[in-house]
Parts: structure tokens; sequence; C-alpha cells
């Protein structure tokens, strides 16, 4: 984690320093961490939308990001995201900031601009995505996916076990498939999602079927 705070991050989205330069490698690395706190915390920093601000000024700053090189110099959320979000925002309630922050912060690792708390091995990876969504039939809170599957690469939304939350499990490979467990109050793991996008394979646990009764 970075020492940037929600107070510093809201003067980091230009993408152009004093009489229009392009920024400097100081400022794009504090670009950088604004939006690694943000996609994180986005309760502290202003919501999604100053997630999809920072990801703006990062694609501008930094076109190249794009694997496809299909964007140009804007980044425009992916349809797919705000597509699930919406279909669950209704029943998951407060968990579903954090379940928006992930599904932005798979499409900035593609770009190489999520920097991983931890990148499984291939082999670990495969393994998690092969039993994730079996093995979430059962109910299962916080505790029992950390000790099945180890630490995660990235946490989305406040870290206290309680709190509502995504985990999200990535390697290296920008490219790879990617698994996020979505979680309630409580630590209830409401859903699991693998696949390669936002509309991968999606599974609820009971506890997430019952927000739909």
């Amino acid at each position: 984690m970075s020492s940037v705070t929600p107070a510093t991050a809201d003067h980091l989205a230009p993408t152009t320093g004093p009489a229009g330069r392009p920024l400097t490698e100081t400022g794009r690395a504090e670009l950088l961490d604004a939006f690694n706190d943000a996609v994180r915390r986005p309760e502290l920093f202003g919501g999604p939308a100053a997630v999809v601000a920072l990801l703006d000024a990062l694609a501008a700053a930094d076109p190249d990001g794009d694997p496809d090189g299909d964007r140009g110099t804007g980044w425009t959320p992916g349809t797919d995201a705000p597509t699930v979000s919406t279909l669950l925002r209704d029943s998951f309630g407060d968990a579903d900031p954090p379940l928006v922050a992930s599904q932005y912060g798979e499409d900035a690792h593609r770009r190489g601009w999520l920097r991983l708390d931890r990148a499984l091995a291939d082999e670990d990876l495969r393994a998690l995505l092969d039993r994730a969504l079996d093995w979430s039939e059962d109910g299962r809170r916080l505790p029992e996916v950390l000790a099945e599957f180890g630490d995660p690469s990235v946490v989305y939304g406040d870290p206290a076990p309680d709190a509502p939350k995504t985990l999200g499990y990535a390697g290296e490979d920008r490219r790879g498939p990617v698994a996020a467990f979505h979680f309630g109050p409580g630590g209830v793991l409401y859903a699991v999602r693998v696949g390669e996008n936002p509309l991968g394979d999606w599974g609820l646990t009971p506890a997430g079927r019952k927000l739909f009764d």
C-alpha cells in the first residue's frame, strides 16, 4: 500500500505536467499508486467513479497499456462490467462497490496497471479455477476461503473480516483467467466468478441464492 491519501488522489488525474508537458516517470508512478489505492478501497476515494477517472488518466498517460492495442488513448469501461454489476447490485447491497471495483481491477490487470499482492503460480491458479465453483456450493465464509486457497492477489473493499469485500486471485499472465470471491456483511460468501472476463462462469452460494428469493 502506498502513502497516497484520498486528498492527494484528487489532483493526480491530469496526465500532463506544467505547460502541457507529458507526465514524468514520478508523476506516472504517483498515478499508479493512486489507482492501486483507490481500486482497493473505493469507498475512501470517492467510489467507483474515482476509479474510472484514474483509469482514464492512466490510459492517456500510457496508451500502450492495452494488451490488444485497440483502445487508443482513452479508457472506456467495458460494457460487461456494468451489466454484471447491475444484475447483482440490488441483491448484494453493500457488497456492490467492491464488486464493481474488482471488475475495473481486472481490466487494469490486463493492462499491467494493477499491482498484485500475490501472483499465483500457473498450477495453483489452474487448480483454484477448476475447484472454486463446486467447492463454493456449500455455505462458505471468508476464513474458509483463505484457508483453502491462500492469500488473494488483491482485496477490493474494507479488509476488516466482517466487511463486504471481493477477493481476486490472478497470476502473472495478464491475459490469463482470474477468480473473484464476493463477500457480503459478516464475511459470508455470496458468489464466485471464474473466467476471462466479468461475464465468466458465475456461481451463487446458498447465502447468495437466498438474496434472490
